[in-house]
């Protein structure tokens, strides 16, 4: 029992102390849907906790809850987003892993909207992040999200077991006052493809 009891507190004592973390989100994306242009604009705040292990892989531990706004311009057509996920997996120098579970409510637009219509619906992403540090402030960021929806008819076909798809190709700056991104962005959706650029800064 003393032997457990030691192995269990050394267990522990090799993960980092808890950073928590606050940090609103903003951005604009030129997207295009079913072979229309359009614009949209995007805010709302992120916050969460990092835990890493100081033995390597360097495990790294994310928990992460969301809240964001989407406005259509000009179309004028408003979602929502809110999601709280968990993520874990190897932080090593050159090479972050994240996977895991994404919980999520979130819509967009009406029946009437010009755009394109999300009714709202749970679901779940099962989120996978592969980051490539080329320099200690230049990284290379791909995502491979597969998702799940509660409702029929926010499932998109030809999808096989999925209901939607998220795949996305990134270029991040992170300085000390500064978070930019760019990059591509692309959703298989019950509507159809939607496809954007990312442009986004955070201080």
């Amino acid at each position: 029992m003393i032997w457990l009891a030691a192995a269990s507190l050394a267990q522990a004592q090799a993960w980092s102390e808890p950073r928590l973390y606050a940090r609103p989100l903003a951005n604009v994306s030129f997207v295009v849907v079913n072979g229309e242009t359009l614009t949209q604009g995007t805010a709302g705040v992120s916050g969460g906790v990092f835990l890493r292990h100081s033995e390597s892989p360097h495990w790294l531990s994310h928990t992460r809850a969301q809240v964001a706004g989407t406005v259509g311009l000009p179309t004028g057509s408003l979602g929502a987003d809110v999601r709280l996920g968990s993520f874990i997996g190897p932080d090593t120098r050159f090479v972050r892993l994240q996977v895991g579970p994404d919980v999520w409510f979130n819509g967009y637009g009406t029946a009437q909207s010009i755009d394109y219509h999300l009714p709202y619906t749970l679901g779940l992403d099962l989120s996978s992040v592969l980051t490539l540090r080329a320099t200690e402030h230049l990284q290379l960021i791909g995502e491979v999200t597969p998702g799940w929806t509660l409702a029929a008819r926010r499932r998109a076909p030809d999808l096989g077991p999925l209901h939607e798809l998220t795949t996305t190709v990134m270029v991040a700056l992170r300085t000390s006052w500064m978070r930019l991104n760019v990059g591509y962005t692309r959703r298989n959706l019950a509507f159809g493809v939607y496809e954007g650029v990312i442009f986004s800064v955070a201080m």
